[in-house]
């Protein structure tokens, strides 16, 4: 049988991890239960492999899919349309095939009995664990409708940042690319045309074509010491990947960078509080929103310091005292959670500090975009125009070989 690596609460509140024997994730949780524990997290650590998986493996929807399934179906659950019902509706009306078979599968689960975060486990390739655990506490005080809506709006906001990021990258891409294909139709056309004109007359080459063409010559040297420095940061990240200390330093690093640093901050601060408040208006406690608040952050030295936070609130502490000693969090964000705890209104408020920083997090994105295409127009412009003008060098100094 596989075996599953866990992580749940203890009657004390404590997170533990462990691991244990089961046919199915759903086994292992029920395992886990019996344990006197509350599942977290489960997840299989040795994947046993299957021909049928290998050969005829479905492709499952995507996140905009995934995002689109939960609009609807929080719809349907908020006007009241029973569970099962609104599931039958989902499979004959949802406009995708994976979206079809998903809720169709969703549906067989709950017909033969499972509780509808049980049904969503089944599937941790398309949901994932904050996502379940959302469901699952809206399911214990019957307002999974609201659930489902708060999770469609964070799930729709990340895909929102998401595109703008893709779409700011477009124009920039475009001129890149066309750098490169101009720089090699001077490389590889006109340079070699021109070349052997001074060396058939015994004339001194431009200086500018004979760094062109040093550089040709020793392509291969070049090419190889940028390939061996490649190769050492990919090796260097890759070792990293096994270091916690080394990817928390290069957190860190990623953080004092002076353009990037704030906006990688601005980020994580709103996707931990979207994660956060969406999980306590659906009445997960604290400590495990903010187990779940604390995975969604991918900075390895932010995630670090939230794991300090979560002991502190565990030990007593309140939330916004714990936040204000984190390194690169905007004080700005530790003030209003402080007034969202003052005044009782928690969930709202991290949800307030989560969509002013997403938009920050937009601004701050369009600001960058905005000023890289001109620097990048400048740098191109430069760069080819000095190719050109190095061609047009030696086209006048072959006029004055011929005037000879």
């Amino acid at each position: 049988m596989p075996m599953y690596k866990y992580r749940a609460f203890s009657a004390a509140g404590d997170l533990l991890e462990g691991e244990i024997e089961a046919r199915t994730a759903a086994e292992a949780e029920d395992a886990i239960f019996m344990r006197g524990l509350t599942p977290f997290e489960t997840f299989e650590a040795r994947k046993e492999p299957s021909i049928t998986q290998i050969s005829f493996g479905s492709k499952g929807p995507n996140a905009t899919q995934v995002a689109a399934f939960t609009r609807e179906f929080a719809t349907l659950e908020q006007a009241d349309v029973p569970l099962d019902q609104s599931l039958r509706i989902l499979a004959a009306q949802s406009p995708t095939e994976p979206l079809r078979e998903l809720a169709q599968e969703i549906l067989g689960r709950i017909v033969d009995g499972a509780s509808l975060s049980d049904a969503l486990s089944r599937r941790p390739d398309v949901f994932s664990s904050e996502y379940i655990n959302i469901v699952r506490e809206g399911e214990a005080v019957g307002r999974v409708g609201s659930s489902l809506m708060d999770l469609s709006e964070m799930l729709e906001r990340r895909l929102e940042l998401r595109a703008r990021i893709q779409s700011a990258l477009i124009y920039p891409s475009l001129l890149i690319t066309l750098a490169i294909i101009s720089t090699g139709v001077v490389l590889g056309t006109l340079v070699p045309s021109i070349a052997p004109i001074f060396a058939d007359n015994g004339k001194e080459m431009p200086s500018g074509l004979q760094f062109i063409l040093d550089v040709q010559a020793n392509a291969g040297t070049i090419g190889l010491v940028l390939g061996l420095i490649g190769a050492g940061v990919a090796l260097f990240y890759k070792m990293a990947q096994t270091r916690p200390n080394w990817q928390i330093a290069l957190g860190r690093f990623y953080l004092r960078l002076p353009v990037a640093g704030p906006l990688l901050s601005q980020f994580a601060t709103a996707r931990f509080s979207r994660t956060l408040g969406s999980m306590l208006k659906a009445g997960v406690p604290l400590l495990q929103g903010l187990e779940s608040a604390r995975t969604a952050v991918a900075n390895s030295f932010l995630n670090n310091e939230l794991a300090d936070v979560v002991e502190a609130v565990r030990g007593g502490a309140n939330l916004s005292g714990a936040l204000a000693r984190v390194p690169y969090l905007p004080p700005v964000a530790v003030q209003m959670i402080t007034i969202g705890e003052e005044t009782a209104q928690l969930g709202d408020m991290l949800l307030r500090v989560a969509t002013m920083f997403e938009r920050q997090t937009q601004r701050s994105i369009e600001r960058a975009m905005g000023l890289m295409t001109p620097v990048l127009t400048i740098v191109i412009a430069a760069v080819v125009g000095g190719l050109i003008m190095t061609v047009m060098d030696a086209v006048l100094s072959i006029n004055d070989l011929a005037a000879k």
